[in-house]
């Protein structure tokens, strides 16, 4: 696993210096924070973390670092009803189930071949040309299930 997280890092770190980025240790530590996670931070879950190493840190340079890493798909952002937005630094074939309630995500394995096999069923059957994905989202709303719980409690009581 560890090794998995260091090609990928080193993925990372080349795609950015091939987009004539610079490589800087906070940008580094940023990519690391998010790579290894394995809850879906926010931003200033982020920021709280890397302060520890690099205290004059800004939110702004990790919101921008953030936005840097989505826009060349090596991050995906996941919005929470809540309107809060989550980093997933595994860009894997998978989904989220998202927690209406208290925001929780959770990953949701896909079988790569029917996730493939049903988009290109949908592009053929809508687009006259052919069309190329680089990027998708793919959310599950809902509760989790300490959420019902609590809310079919609580609604047991009231009624």
């Amino acid at each position: 696993m560890k090794q998995q997280v260091n090609i990928r890092l080193n993925d990372i770190v080349s795609k950015i210096k091939k987009m004539g980025y610079s490589l800087t240790p906070q940008r580094l530590e940023i990519i690391k924070i998010v790579s290894e996670s394995k809850s879906h931070p926010s931003a200033v879950d982020v920021y709280d973390k890397i302060r520890k190493a690099y205290p004059m840190i800004s939110l702004n340079t990790v919101y921008k670092n953030l936005s840097l890493l989505s826009s060349i798909h090596e991050v995906k952002e996941i919005r929470t009803l809540q309107n809060s937005v989550h980093y997933d630094g595994d860009i894997s074939l998978h989904g989220h189930a998202i927690c209406e309630k208290c925001g929780r995500i959770i990953d949701v394995k896909i079988d790569e071949s029917d996730f493939k096999g049903f988009f290109e069923t949908k592009i053929k059957e809508n687009f006259k040309e052919k069309y190329y994905i680089n990027n998708y989202g793919l959310e599950f709303y809902g509760l989790c299930g300490l959420c019902y719980k609590e809310t079919a409690s609580n609604e047991s009581i009231s009624v």
